[in-house]
C-alpha cells in the first residue's frame, strides 16, 4: 500500500466533509475537546425535531424450488435498490453453511464475492419460522446478486428453501440530520442519539413499535458486554443502525433490536432496545439478563475500532456501569468469575466482537475505573503520543496538509523515512491520522502508512530566527543545555518559538535554545517540530474584554484538558484577556481575569464583550496601600 486506499470510506467522507473540522478533528485530535472545556453535566439536552423520510423499503426474493448453484453461481434481480442483504433458509440445515454473494449496479459489473455465514442467533425472541439467518451484508447501492451455497469446508451444498431479504434504510435521516451535544467528559450520560433521531419508526411503518412488538423485561444491569456488529465501517450510520435494526426486528421477527447501545466510528451512542434503563436486550442468549449489550458498529476480527469509537465505549461503559466495579468480575449464570466489562465470547461460544476489539477491553477497563474514580475525563485513546518516533512502512506514504485523503500533499516519504509525532489521532477518510515532521517538513500522515521506530530521532538543521513547534507537552525549557540545569518554564503542545542558538550536546541529547513566550532557554531537540502554523492566530488581544458564550466554561490552571478546574464560568459573564494565545491538544487557549479567579480557557467559547461597570466594595485595602 503505497498510500492511502480509498473505497467506500472516501465516498462517505466526501458526505460528512461538512463536520470534519467540529466534530471529527475537535473530538478526536482534541480529545474531545470542547467537553474536557465545558461540562454540561447530566442535564438532558432538548432533542431537536428531525425529519423523518420514508419507511425503510425492504423485499424478498426465494431461490426456485429445485433450484441448486451446485458449485456455480446463481443470479437474480432485486426490485428495489438495496444497500443490505442477508441470506436464511430453512432451520433442517441449521448453521451447517454459508452463502457466496456478489451484488451489482448494472448486471454486469460484480463487487469482489463475500461469503456470509449465519447471523448470531441469541435475542431473547425467536428467530421467526425457525429459519437460520445469516449474517446481514452491507453494500453499496445494488440491484444485481449472485450467489452460491457452501458448507464450512467450501464445497458446493444446498441449503433448502433459501431466501434473500434485501433492505434499502436510506429513506431517512443521515448523520447531517443529527448534532448531539459535545461531550461532556467526567461521569456524566453522554449525548445519546435517540430513536426518534435515527428513525427506528422507518421499520414500522412510521410509528416506534419497539414495545409493542416485543414486550420489555427489566433485570438490573450487573455486567456489561461488548459487541461488534460484524457490518463495514466508515460508512453513514444512522442508515446502518437502520439496516440492522430492521433486520432484527422485522426480518427476523424479534420485534426490535438486540443491543441496548450502539457505537459508530465517529464516536456517537445511539440508543438501541426501547425500554429505557435495565431493559433486557438480546445480545447474549440468558446473558442479556443482568447485562448491557453495547454495539461498537463494524467488524474487528483484524483490527481495531477507531479512537473515537473506543473512547464512546468508554464512556457509555462508565455510565451504564457507573454502580458497578469496572476491574470486578463475579459469577454470572453459567459463567464463573466473569468479568464485570465483558466481551461477548466471554459469556458465548462466539468469535464476538473479534480480536482488535476484543485486546481493546483492558484498556477500557481500566478507563472506566479512571472514570469513575474522578481521575480523568472522557477523552480519546492515543496509540502515539507526542516526541515518540516513527518510521514509515510504504513508498509513497503522502505526508498531508490536513488529515484528509482530499488534502493536499506537502511530501512524499519514502519507506523507513524517521519521524516524530506531534499531535493526534483524529480519524477521517475512514483512516486514523497523526502529525508527524521530519527534518524539514510537518505534516500529517494515516497510520497505515508507518509504525513505531527505536531509531534515534531525526536531526533538524534549524537557522537562527527560524521558527519551530513544540511536539510535547509541557515540555522543559532549560537554563542550560543539560537535564541538570534548572527549568524555566514547561512549554505546552502547539506553542510555536524562535531559534536563537544551538546546537549543544549534553546526556546524550541534542539541544537549541529557544526564545518562547515564557522566556528563553534549551530544550531537547527531539520534541520540536518545523513549525507549520507559525504565529497562533486568535482572534483576541492581551487587554481585550471577553463574555463566555456557554454553560458551563471551565477555567483551568494550565492549557491542558488533564489540568486542574480553577472555577466554572457561566454564559454571559465577562472577563479580560492577560495571556495567550498558546496551542494543546488542538486547542487554542487564552489566559483570561475574572472575578471567579484566572486561568486558561478554549478561546471557542468566548466573543468579544463589553467592560462590566465598576463595582463599589468596601474592602479593607485602598489603592497605595
Amino acid at each position: 500500500m503505497a498510500h492511502e486506499t480509498v473505497d467506500l470510506a472516501a465516498s462517505f467522507a466526501s458526505r460528512i466533509s461538512p463536520q470534519f473540522s467540529r466534530r471529527i478533528l475537535v473530538k478526536a485530535a482534541a480529545g474531545f475537546a470542547a467537553a474536557a472545556a465545558m461540562a454540561r453535566g447530566g442535564v438532558p439536552q432538548a432533542q431537536p425535531t428531525i425529519a423523518q423520510g420514508e419507511t425503510t423499503r425492504a423485499s424478498e426474493w426465494w431461490q426456485p424450488a429445485g433450484a441448486s448453484s451446485d458449485g456455480g453461481y446463481i443470479e437474480f434481480t432485486a426490485d428495489i435498490v438495496f444497500r443490505a442483504i442477508a441470506p436464511h433458509w430453512a432451520g433442517e440445515r441449521g448453521v451447517h453453511g454459508a452463502v457466496e454473494i456478489s451484488v451489482s449496479t448494472d448486471g454486469a459489473t460484480y463487487t469482489d464475492p463475500q461469503i456470509i455465514g449465519p447471523a448470531h442467533s441469541d435475542a431473547g425472541p425467536p428467530d421467526r419460522d425457525g429459519r437460520t439467518f445469516g449474517q446481514l451484508m452491507m453494500t453499496g447501492p445494488a440491484r444485481y446478486v449472485r450467489y452460491r451455497t457452501l458448507d464450512a469446508n467450501g464445497d458446493p451444498i444446498a441449503l433448502p428453501s433459501l431466501a434473500f431479504t434485501y433492505i434499502d434504510a436510506s429513506n431517512g435521516p443521515t448523520i447531517d440530520d443529527v448534532q448531539p451535544e459535545t461531550f461532556g467528559g467526567a461521569l456524566t450520560k453522554p449525548p445519546v442519539i435517540t430513536r426518534e433521531q435515527w428513525g427506528a419508526a422507518l421499520a414500522y411503518g412510521g410509528w416506534d413499535g419497539g414495545t409493542h412488538e416485543w414486550t420489555p423485561q427489566y433485570r438490573a444491569v450487573e455486567h456489561i458486554i461488548i459487541h461488534h456488529s460484524v457490518t463495514p465501517q466508515f460508512r453513514d450510520p444512522l442508515v446502518e443502525i437502520r439496516s440492522i435494526h430492521y433486520y432484527h426486528a422485522v426480518t427476523r421477527g424479534w420485534g426490535d433490536i438486540g443491543y441496548n447501545y450502539l457505537v459508530d466510528f465517529l464516536g456517537n451512542v445511539y440508543e438501541g432496545r426501547k425500554g429505557g434503563d435495565n431493559v433486557v436486550g438480546g445480545h447474549a442468549f440468558q446473558y442479556a439478563y443482568g447485562s448491557s449489550g453495547i454495539c461498537s458498529m463494524g467488524s474487528f476480527e483484524l483490527e481495531s475500532s477507531t479512537p473515537e469509537a473506543i473512547a464512546a465505549l468508554v464512556w457509555i461503559t462508565a455510565w451504564v456501569g457507573r454502580d458497578l466495579d469496572p476491574l470486578g468480575r463475579s459469577d454470572f449464570h453459567e459463567t464463573p468469575n466473569c468479568p464485570t466489562i465483558a466481551g461477548h465470547r466471554d459469556v458465548n461460544d462466539s468469535t464476538c466482537p473479534g480480536d482488535g476489539l476484543y485486546a481493546d477491553l483492558p484498556y477500557i477497563r481500566t478507563a472506566v475505573a479512571e472514570i469513575l474514580a474522578g481521575s480523568r475525563n472522557a477523552g480519546v485513546p492515543s496509540g502515539y503520543d507526542p516526541g515518540d518516533v516513527v518510521q514509515t512502512t510504504v513508498s509513497s506514504a503522502n505526508l498531508r496538509s490536513k488529515p484528509s485523503t482530499s488534502a493536499s500533499i506537502e511530501a512524499r516519504l519514502d519507506r523507513g523515512k524517521v519521524l516524530t509525532v506531534i499531535e493526534g489521532p483524529t480519524t477521517n477518510d475512514g483512516y486514523t491520522w497523526y502529525r508527524v515532521s521530519g527534518e524539514k517538513s510537518a505534516g500529517w500522515l494515516a497510520t497505515v502508512t508507518f509504525a513505531r521506530s527505536s531509531a534515534p530521532p531525526p536531526q533538524r538543521d534549524y537557522e537562527p530566527n527560524a521558527r519551530v513547534e513544540i511536539a510535547a507537552d509541557l515540555l522543559n525549557l532549560r537554563s542550560e543545555p543539560g537535564l541538570w540545569a534548572s527549568v524555566v518554564a514547561r512549554l505546552p503542545q502547539g506553542d510555536t518559538a524562535t531559534v536563537v542558538d544551538g546546537l549543544s550536546t549534553s546526556g546524550g541529547l541534542t539541544w537549541l535554545k529557544l526564545d518562547t513566550n515564557l522566556g528563553t532557554g534549551w530544550v531537547a531537540q527531539q520534541f520540536l517540530a518545523p513549525s507549520g502554523r507559525a504565529l497562533i492566530a486568535s482572534k483576541f488581544a492581551i487587554g481585550d474584554t471577553v463574555r463566555v458564550t456557554t454553560n458551563p466554561l471551565n477555567i483551568r490552571t494550565d492549557t491542558s484538558l488533564q489540568s486542574r478546574i480553577i472555577a466554572k464560568l457561566w454564559e454571559g459573564e465577562t472577563g479580560t484577556v492577560i495571556g495567550g494565545p498558546r496551542r494543546s491538544a488542538g486547542i487554542s487557549w487564552v489566559q483570561i481575569r475574572t472575578d471567579r479567579g484566572s486561568g486558561w480557557v478554549s478561546e471557542e467559547y468566548l466573543e468579544e464583550g463589553s467592560a462590566p461597570p465598576p463595582r463599589t466594595v468596601n474592602g479593607k485595602f485602598s489603592p497605595g496601600d
